[in-house]
This record gives C-alpha cells, structure tokens and sequence, in this order.
C-alpha cells in the first residue's frame, strides 16, 4: 500500500509518500518527503546513488511521516549540505532548509 500526504513544515506543504512495507510483512516502511529543493529519505534507500545523481537528500530513520521529522538526521548528500543540512538536526529542520 502506498499512502500520500500533505504535511506542512513552517508555513510550507511538502508531500510525503510512504510505502507500507514494501518486502512483505517485518519489513520497514519506505518514506520519502518531498521539498521544493531535495528530499529526506529513510535509511531504506540509496544515499550514494542521491549522491550520485547530485540530489539535496537527507537521511532519517523512521516508519512514519511524524518520526521522520522528529528524529535526528543520519547522514546529508554534499548537495542537502550545501544547503546547511547538517547531521543531528531534526527531519523538521531538514525539511525547512530544502523548502526555503
């Protein structure tokens, strides 16, 4: 099942697409949200391949859009860094910068 929603981030929509546990039952939720300028990403997808393409990506861990958001960021593509996406700050500050 894939599930689609509009979140707001300071004023501003971004949309976020979660797929329910795509390799079958155990598996983890793959989520994307959204921004204007990049996206965040779960650990499920492929951070070198962002990098690779020169997506402002950034990497939180979570089943769910509000997890994503609060949790800390893992990693950033040089790209999202650029932008002053920096580890440790929250999915919420990551997507503000990648809206602004």
């Amino acid at each position: 099942m894939i599930n689609i929603e509009m979140l707001e981030i300071e004023g501003k929509k971004v949309q976020g697409v979660r797929m329910v546990a795509p390799g079958g039952e155990g598996h983890p939720n793959m989520i994307v949200i959204l921004c204007e300028k990049g996206y965040i990403m779960c650990g499920y997808l492929n951070q070198p391949l962002a990098e690779q393409f020169g997506d402002a990506a950034a990497v939180v861990g979570g089943s769910t859009f509000e997890d994503i958001l609060a949790n800390p960021v893992k990693a950033v593509t040089p790209e999202a860094a650029k932008l002053g996406i920096e580890v440790g700050m929250t999915g919420a500050e990551a997507a503000a910068k990648l809206n602004a």
